[in-house]
């Protein structure tokens, strides 16, 4: 499950911060975008974390003969 949840997270987090970026942008009156930007750096975060810890688990180590 982690190797296509770690990817998937990662898109959705790209997403997240791709529009909370244009969000801030685009509407100067308001700050509505920054939250989005947050959640989306989060998310990066939380995605290369789940990788990392999914790679840990699932790889194996040949000992040295």
């Amino acid at each position: 499950m982690g190797r296509w949840l770690a990817p998937l997270v990662g898109v959705v987090g790209l997403l997240t911060l791709v529009v909370g970026v244009l969000w801030a942008e685009l509407d100067m009156s308001t700050m509505g975008g920054v939250p989005l930007v947050g959640a989306g750096g989060v998310l990066l975060v939380v995605a290369a974390a789940l990788a990392a810890s999914v790679e840990g688990v699932t790889r194996h180590r040949h000992p040295l003969r």
